[in-house]
C-alpha cells in the first residue's frame, strides 16, 4: 500500500452529532411504545437516505476523475477538506427542526460525506482491480461487516437493560487518543501501526453505536426523527472507514509503498 494511500485513510470523532458527538436534545419523554417504534422507523428510514447519498456523491467523484485528482492533493486542503467535513454537523444543528431545510441539509452532507470518501473508494476499487478482483469486492466486504457490526450492537442497545451512558467519558478520551495517533501515522509507515489504529477505531466506533443508538432510542424526542438518523449515520460512516482500512491493509499483504 503506497504513502498517499495511507493518507487518504482518515475518520475521527469530534464535537457535534453521533460521530460528531451528539446533537444537544432534551429528554424525550416516551409516550407509548407504538410511537416509539414509528419514530425509530423514521430515524432509520432517514439514516438509509443518508447513506444512498453518500454511495452517490462517491460514485460520482470516482466517475468524474475528482477523487484520483484529489490523491495528489497537498497536506493542506486535505485538512481544510476534512475540517469542512467535521464541522458541517454544527451547522446542521442549527437547521434540525426547521421542516424541509433540515432534510435537504442532511441530504447535501450526505453527497459531500460521499465526495471526502471518494479516494478511499478510489484506492478500494484500484486495489482490488490490481489483484485480479471486482472492483467492488473490498467495498462490499466492508460494507457487510459494517452492516453486520452496526446491526448486532445496535440490537444489543435496543434488548439490553443496562445504561450506557458511562461510556460517554471514555468515548471522548478514546476519540483524543485515536486524533492523536491518526496525526503521528501521517509520519509512520508502519502497516502494523495503521493496523493498530484501524482496529482501535472499529473498537471505538462500536463502542459508540452502542452510546448513540441507546441516546437516540431513550432521549430523543418523537420531532428529532432527523437528527436521530444524523448521529447513527455518521456512527455507521465512521465505522465504515475503519473497517474498509483494515480490509485495505490486509489485502496489500503488508505494503504500504
Amino acid at each position: 500500500m503506497n504513502q498517499r494511500e495511507g493518507r487518504t485513510f482518515f475518520g475521527t470523532r469530534s464535537g457535534g452529532y453521533g460521530a460528531m458527538g451528539g446533537a444537544q436534545v432534551e429528554a424525550a419523554p416516551i409516550v407509548n411504545a407504538e410511537g416509539r417504534l414509528a419514530f425509530l422507523r423514521r430515524v432509520y428510514a432517514w439514516m438509509f437516505a443518508g447513506i444512498v447519498a453518500t454511495v452517490m456523491g462517491g460514485a460520482i467523484a470516482v466517475k468524474s476523475g475528482i477523487a484520483e485528482q484529489m490523491l495528489y492533493w497537498g497536506w493542506f486542503p486535505r485538512i481544510l477538506l476534512l475540517v469542512a467535513w467535521m464541522a458541517a454537523p454544527f451547522l446542521l444543528q442549527k437547521v434540525r427542526h426547521v421542516q424541509t431545510w433540515n432534510v435537504v441539509a442532511f441530504a447535501a452532507y450526505g453527497l459531500f460525506t460521499g465526495f471526502v470518501l471518494s479516494t478511499i473508494i478510489w484506492l478500494a476499487i484500484f486495489m482490488a482491480e490490481q489483484n485480479g478482483a471486482h472492483g467492488g469486492t473490498y467495498l462490499f466486504q466492508a460494507g457487510g461487516l459494517t452492516l453486520l457490526a452496526f446491526g448486532a450492537i445496535s440490537a444489543y442497545a435496543f434488548f439490553s437493560k443496562r445504561d450506557f451512558s458511562f461510556l460517554r467519558g471514555m468515548l471522548m478520551v478514546g476519540s483524543i487518543v485515536l486524533l492523536g495517533a491518526l496525526v503521528i501515522g501521517f509520519f509512520v509507515e508502519s502497516t502494523g501501526y495503521h493496523l493498530l489504529i484501524s482496529v482501535f477505531g472499529v473498537l471505538l466506533m462500536s463502542g459508540f453505536v452502542l452510546y448513540d443508538t441507546q441516546k437516540v432510542l431513550r432521549t430523543f424526542p418523537d420531532g428529532e426523527h432527523v437528527a436521530g438518523a444524523m448521529t447513527l449515520y455518521l456512527d455507521f460512516v465512521v465505522l465504515f472507514i475503519y473497517i474498509l482500512r483494515i480490509v485495505l491493509l490486509v489485502a496489500g499483504g503488508g505494503r504500504r509503498d
